[in-house]
């Protein structure tokens, strides 16, 4: 009985890790065809309100197409039911609610005709998007840029999509004749945007040649043997602080620099190396915590979310639903890639532009002690 309780267990641990971190490359392609089913959903509701009959003409196959989504995602209802511990958590959590809806209104609509017909099972069809950012944050099938962008690329196809019903039933007003504002408004955010790109990409490109002048001058007063022992323990260290670096980290890396210069001074090393070795140092400790300014990020970060909002929810039919799209990936995009370029020390799985320490990081594997 033990042993069969046991491999019920494992059985269960197996099946959770399948559904929300797939290792495996069938879990993985179980992730894939999940987001694939969640946006041919998106894509029938939406051609079911703006092309009522063209689904008519060809309602067996919409019909199909619907059944077999419903019926795979009432499936992975089913299974996530059984392996998860917590079944009750699960349900009345978020994205246990998102499989709720994603699945009971299209069953009662199987049972109850007249339900299956009516708008509200078609809207609620919609909430199936909500599953796009579990998928893509625990699947691990979207990774970089692309993982990044995923959950905004889905919330704007899913509330788009909703507002497009909400219009085909004259349930959500239209706006005209904001062409001309959306243009002007759009080439004011693309100057902001990229004023901070050529201040970010400048800083990026100023710490690198700085650490790479502190590496030949490090190189050069190593051949003093009486620093040579401080000199790679002051790189080993300084390689250390400028990764992920706090305010408290570049104060002791100041008082690490200033203990070796005393050091160079007693062992009368000096010149034009040790004076340009000092200033870089300095400059690269200034930079590793600087920021943009906070008014200028704020502001930025308002705009940037506050024009992509008024695309989707503005521009009407099929027109809005791809310039939402678009929008979203190439305008929020870019605020988000410099947004990450402004923090290029920061080293983590999520980064996605950071500083080439190599040379930095050559010369402590080369001069390790």
């Amino acid at each position: 009985m033990t042993d069969n309780n046991n491999k019920w267990r494992e059985l269960k641990d197996q099946g959770n890790e399948f559904l929300d971190h797939p290792t495996t490359r069938g879990g993985r392609i179980y992730a894939f065809f999940s987001l694939v089913l969640i946006f041919v959903t998106v894509f029938e509701v939406v051609l079911a309100a703006k092309k009522p009959e063209l689904v008519h003409q060809y309602s067996v196959l919409f019909e199909f197409v619907e059944h077999s989504i419903l019926f795979f995602f009432s499936v992975d209802l089913v299974l996530r039911l059984l392996v998860y511990k917590d079944k009750f958590k699960y349900l009345f959590s978020f994205y246990g609610m998102v499989d709720v809806i994603a699945v009971v209104p299209g069953l009662v609509g199987l049972f109850i005709p007249l339900a299956g017909s009516t708008s509200w099972v078609r809207i609620l069809r919609i909430f199936r998007v909500g599953r796009v950012l579990r998928t893509a944050s625990t699947s691990g099938i979207f990774g970089g840029f692309n993982g990044l962008l995923m959950p905004y690329i889905a919330g704007a196809i899913g509330f788009k999509s909703l507002v497009l019903v909400l219009e085909e039933y004259q349930w959500w007003p239209e706006i005209q004749d904001l062409g001309v504002v959306l243009g002007v408004l759009g080439f004011a955010l693309a100057v902001l945007l990229g004023a901070k790109l050529q201040l970010v990409n400048s800083r990026i490109y100023s710490i690198e040649d700085a650490v790479c002048r502190i590496v030949g001058a490090l190189g050069l007063m190593r051949s003093n043997e009486d620093i040579k022992t401080g000199v790679s323990d002051w790189a080993t260290h300084f390689e250390e602080i400028i990764r992920n670096p706090t305010k408290a980290d570049v104060a002791t890396m100041r008082v690490a620099t200033d203990d070796l210069t005393a050091e160079f001074e007693r062992s009368s090393v000096a010149g034009p190396n040790v004076s340009g070795f000092g200033r870089d140092v300095a400059y690269v400790l200034h930079r590793v915590t600087a920021r943009s300014p906070i008014a200028y990020e704020k502001f930025l970060e308002y705009v940037t979310f506050t024009y992509t909002m008024i695309v989707v929810l503005v521009v009407p039919g099929i027109t809005g639903f791809l310039a939402s799209i678009l929008t979203v990936y190439i305008l929020l995009g870019m605020y988000l890639l410099i947004d990450d370029m402004d923090r290029p020390l920061e080293y983590s799985d999520d980064s996605l532009i950071t500083v080439d320490l190599n040379p930095l990081i050559a010369f402590n594997q080369k001069h390790s002690t």
